[in-house]
């Protein structure tokens, strides 16, 4: 068992360095207990999303994030945009939105992490402790 323990900073630093992050989100920062990013959806009706989101918890191996879409043009184009948000979302993730869940199994099974489990994920104070144990 491990537990590693990382705050919003690093975390979007080690995911911008490795290339975890899809082509579509840019513009990535962290303020307060909440990650900002741009979706570019190269559309020419809303070619780009302002997005935040927030972690809330950790259940049955999923991670659930808040998604929020800060756009006063989301309401005119709500179904579009779930449209074109699930087209892209990878398999390992899903979106109900508000609710972002990864399955973090399959997220390490599909970056060709093995040998690892991720027990618990905590967040407290502005700093995230994964826990993990062996498979």
């Amino acid at each position: 068992m491990a537990k590693i323990t990382f705050n919003l900073e690093e975390i979007i630093e080690l995911f911008i360095s490795n290339k975890l992050l899809p082509p579509e989100i840019i513009r990535v920062r962290v303020k307060d207990e909440k990650v900002h990013f741009v979706i570019r959806t190269n559309t020419f009706i809303l070619p780009f999303i302002p997005a935040s989101l927030k972690y809330l918890s950790f259940s049955d191996n999923n991670a659930i994030f808040e998604l929020t879409i800060v756009s006063g043009h989301l309401s005119k184009a709500k179904n579009w945009l779930n449209q074109a948000l699930k087209l892209k979302i990878p398999a390992y993730m899903k979106l109900d939105y508000p609710q972002l869940s990864v399955d973090v199994d399959k997220l390490l099974k599909e970056k060709s992490f093995t040998g690892i489990r991720v027990k618990d994920i905590l967040y407290e104070a502005g700093e995230f402790t994964i826990i993990t144990c062996n498979n």
